[in-house]
């Protein structure tokens, strides 16, 4: 270990000698100066002023050149990405521009990753993630290897905007394996930064690699409606993707109702075009089932496991099950090199929280059918990928408890106007360390929006003693109350 280590502190030392100490390195270190000058947003609370967004987009731009510098030079291609990686860290900490730095406010430098896709290894991408009010900033940079070095090849960048809901979020990418003679395709999907709610801007594009770096070839883009911090999936393959998610296209005041939603895009090499496009209420789709004769709802289920599925059918009718007690929980499971997206939902018999059935949702041609129903929930985990997450109170689960409790504090333009105590109640995921997972809101306070996203915030710091089942750490889903500072 200390001599590998010593290794790559050796490459990282004589790269950074061959790099100039002026061009980006001196631009980045002036721009982040300018940029921490503005620690909040003057005036509204959404609005970027133009010196901040045209200092955002030069910094962008002085951190690409310094990454195409790093990779650029002959014999790169077999270099680690982490090594490359740790010498653009390097080259700005020897300039006291700190990377990581999660301080918040505007140009904070908070990584700068590379990664050679092990769908198709003759790419290198790096992303870099630059703070901003209530979010982050990712652009991202593909290089395609040349000989023995890397050639920048396409750059994904939001440039410009006038409000945070336009920077390029909480950036992820998947990249197809390739067709014979034909380079892959990229996805990305972001989350948009929104100050005031947790129903979101889900973006995914679709791109090829183009002509120039600044000019990629967009097969498809779309915008959907989604909830911050709940799962989703892509399975990518090299003919089309599919991508599910927890999300909704009503009125965001019904943003206690969280539907499941798929869709799915064939793609060529010219375009992308949608081939299904679906959502349902799981707990809707079962009940329905059930109210069907055993003909009509055999045609919901998954040919190969529709004998097992008329005994269960026969049980939903003959007892009073309720199927809306649950959370929806999403998943995926690898069938040969294909991910099979699932969808989950849970029944309750009665009372009797301990009699309960766990449902397995995959998409079908034209909508989701169930692919499995269990009574044992760690069978059913384990189907889904191991992805499950109880209910607090449920037989056999010790809850969690809180030790670390964090109090929000109300926005300064509007403490003066508050009189009572201000309280938000939310639904949170307590993952096994006792960290915070997902969070949504359950209330929605229409005369204080701005209230949502500090509570989130102040919440994500929370610290449980996590619940346990069968003597083993576990996820649970619980609902807790925020208390605000006065």
């Amino acid at each position: 270990m200390g001599f590998s280590f010593l290794i790559a502190l050796t490459e990282t030392i004589v790269v950074c000698s061959s790099v100039a100490a002026g061009g980006p390195i001196q631009s980045i270190h002036e721009i982040v100066s300018q940029l921490r000058q503005f620690k909040e947003i003057p005036g509204h609370e959404v609005d970027v002023p133009a010196t901040v967004a045209k200092n955002l987009t030069n910094l962008k731009h002085a951190l690409r050149d310094l990454i195409v510098e790093v990779v650029g030079p002959p014999n790169t291609v077999e270099t680690d990405p982490s090594i490359l990686a740790a010498r653009a860290v390097d080259l700005l900490a020897r300039e006291d521009i700190p990377v990581g730095d999660e301080c918040g406010g505007f140009g904070a430098i908070e990584g700068i990753n590379f990664q050679r896709p092990q769908t198709y290894p003759d790419w290198l991408i790096s992303t870099t993630s630059l703070s901003i009010p209530y979010g982050s900033d990712v652009s991202l940079y593909l290089f395609e290897k040349e000989g023995t070095s890397w050639k920048h090849a396409l750059t994904l960048e939001s440039n410009g905007y006038k409000t945070i809901h336009d920077a390029q979020g909480w950036l992820e990418y998947r990249v197809a394996p390739p067709i014979p003679s034909t380079k892959p395709y990229l996805v990305t999907t972001e989350v948009s930064p929104n100050v005031v709610s947790v129903w979101q801007a889900l973006r995914l594009s679709v791109l090829r690699v183009g002509e120039k770096p600044e000019a990629p070839v967009v097969l498809a883009t779309r915008t959907l409606g989604y909830c911050l911090d709940e799962p989703y999936y892509l399975s990518v393959r090299a003919s089309g993707f599919g991508l599910i998610y927890l999300g909704s296209s009503v009125n965001p005041e019904l943003a206690g109702w969280r539907g499941v939603h798929y869709l799915e895009y064939a793609v060529s090499n010219k375009n992308a075009t949608i081939v299904r496009d679906f959502a349902v209420d799981p707990f809707d789709l079962i009940q329905n089932w059930v109210g069907e004769n055993w003909t009509v709802a055999s045609r919901r289920v998954s040919p190969p496991a529709r004998d097992s599925f008329h005994e269960w059918h026969q049980r939903f009718q003959k007892s009073r099950w309720a199927c809306g007690l649950g959370q929806i929980h999403l998943g995926r499971q690898l069938e040969g090199d294909y991910e099979q997206l699932l969808a989950e939902a849970g029944c309750e018999e009665g009372d009797d929280e301990s009699q309960s059935a766990h449902v397995l949702l995959e998409p079908g041609r034209s909508g989701f059918q169930i692919a499995s129903i269990s009574g044992k929930e760690s069978e059913f985990g384990d189907k889904a990928g191991g992805y499950t997450v109880y209910s607090a109170g449920q037989a056999g689960l010790t809850d969690p408890l809180p030790l670390t409790i964090v109090q929000p504090k109300l926005p300064e333009n509007i403490r003066a106007s508050v009189t009572t105590p201000v309280k938000l109640r939310l639904s949170i995921v307590v993952e096994e360390d006792g960290s915070i997972g997902s969070v949504c809101n359950i209330d929605w306070p229409k005369d204080q929006l701005r209230i949502v996203m500090p509570a989130i915030q102040a919440v994500r710091q929370w610290r449980y003693k996590p619940g346990m089942k069968d003597g083993k750490p576990v996820k649970v889903a619980l609902d807790i109350e925020a208390v605000f500072e006065r």
